[in-house]
């Protein structure tokens, strides 16, 4: 091998080693939750194995790979050919070889490249943030599907504890009738209280398995690989203690959505700057080496060259002028849904705030009303056993005391749900415990 060949192959195997990186990270995940399932682990499977948090984590990795196609820019580069040909004249069979290396580097041009690559690497934050909204709608969805199965199995279960009470009034009222002091009234609308408990008590189960699909769903999971999830734990409605002022700036500053279109903002600020240096000259060196073999006539020939190029645009079309109006206009765009998003980002928060306000006073009254009712229908039972009440008051304050105890778990997980979507609208990190998440210090009790 010439020495001149073998000084271009020699440079290409270092090259190409330079250009070299590590493999991007794959999305964890194991293939089955694990059971029982509990609601921080639920939310951990689900942001590993959600189809939607894999699909941002691919576009992050393909905007990576624009990165990298921008920074090579900045690299030398290096092709070789190898030209076989032969022909047959007079009956004479003659065969040229002919292979050639050739090496072309850009040395200057006015900031073209740097604009490029910034505009890729804000477009890669932006692709990351854009990620992380993913992630933090994947969490809070999961929480809330979650929370709307733990929901509907405390409605079951209070379904069931009604249905147990409509059959100890039925038993009661075969008593009073056996003994003279009931009439078959008193039976016939028992045997209804029992029937109508027990049809709330269907109606909850039909809704557990709607719940119990979504929350599958929302894992990324077929709900035949759904595990028994472990009872979301009784805390006690808790309020903020930080201010709201604060809260509103810390969701402007910690949303990634508001993250993403400020770093599109400077990816069209510097796509700006790119198609204006595009306008400039650029000067480049290249280098070529080469070697010709002719078999018949056996000939040998080696050659090379090398130079500088200047080359200067003159836009004779205005395709570049219009890039630069184009690149412009963008920036205008970007800036604007910066600023909605931002006011989005604020009214999230103003709104996630004061939901957690009303779920906060409603949980409270609805744990005043289920402590009244339920005292009531043991003091109206006691009345009809003892003869001095009527079996309408037992069945009014029955149906009274179910209704409280579903309005006492709807508000309950309400405001589960509602902290939740507090933590979410605030952006930042997001707790693995959304129950006991507070945003300054310990919860304070009400």
């Amino acid at each position: 091998m010439h020495v001149k060949s073998y000084w271009l192959f020699s440079l290409s195997v270092t090259l190409l080693s330079l250009v070299a990186h590590a493999s991007a990270i794959t999305p964890c995940g194991d293939p089955a939750p694990p059971n029982p399932l509990s609601l921080g682990t639920a939310i951990d499977f689900a942001l590993c194995n959600a189809p939607a948090t894999r699909i941002s984590w691919a576009q992050a990795r393909a905007q990576q790979a624009m990165l990298d196609k921008a920074q090579a820019a900045l690299r030398p580069d290096l092709s070789a050919s190898l030209n076989i040909t032969g022909d047959r004249t007079d009956g004479k069979n003659s065969q040229q070889q002919r292979a050639t290396v050739q090496l072309a580097y850009t040395l200057f041009d006015f900031g073209q490249r740097d604009a490029r690559i910034s505009q890729a690497s804000e477009l890669l934050s932006a692709a990351q943030a854009a990620s992380d909204s993913t992630i933090a709608n994947q969490w809070l969805n999961t929480a809330t599907a979650y929370f709307q199965v733990g929901k509907v199995i405390a409605q079951i279960d209070a379904a069931r504890t009604t249905e147990a009470s409509a059959q100890a009034n039925l038993a009661a009222a075969n008593r009073q009738l056996a003994v003279g002091t009931a009439s078959p009234l008193d039976v016939l609308q028992t045997k209804a209280a029992l029937s109508q408990a027990a049809l709330d008590r269907t109606k909850a189960e039909s809704q557990l398995a709607i719940a119990k699909g979504n929350l599958a769903v929302t894992m990324g999971i077929s709900p035949t690989q759904l595990p028994t999830l472990l009872p979301v734990s009784d805390t006690a409605p808790a309020i903020i203690t930080a201010q709201l002022d604060q809260l509103l700036q810390q969701a402007i500053q910690q949303r990634p959505e508001v993250r993403q279109a400020l770093n599109n903002l400077h990816a069209a600020d510097a796509a700006i700057k790119a198609a204006r240096a595009s306008r400039k000259p650029s000067l480049s060196f290249g280098a070529t080496v080469s070697t010709n073999r002719m078999a018949s006539p056996a000939t040998h020939s080696d050659g090379g060259s090398f130079g500088l190029t200047l080359s200067i645009p003159f836009d004779l079309s205005s395709a570049t002028a219009a890039s630069i109006r184009e690149a412009e206009a963008q920036q205008t765009a970007r800036q604007a849904e910066l600023d909605r998003t931002r006011l989005n980002a604020e009214s999230d928060a103003w709104q996630a705030y004061h939901n957690l306000r009303s779920a906060l006073d409603t949980a409270q009254a609805a744990e005043d009303v289920v402590t009244h009712a339920r005292k009531a229908y043991d003091a109206a039972l006691a009345r009809y056993q003892a003869g001095v009440s009527s079996l309408l008051d037992v069945l009014t304050a029955q149906s009274a005391r179910a209704n409280a105890e579903q309005q006492h778990i709807t508000a309950r997980f309400d405001w589960y749900t509602a902290r939740s979507a507090l933590a979410y609208a605030l952006g930042g990190k997001l707790p693995t415990d959304p129950i006991n998440w507070t945003v300054s210090g310990t919860p304070t009790p009400p």
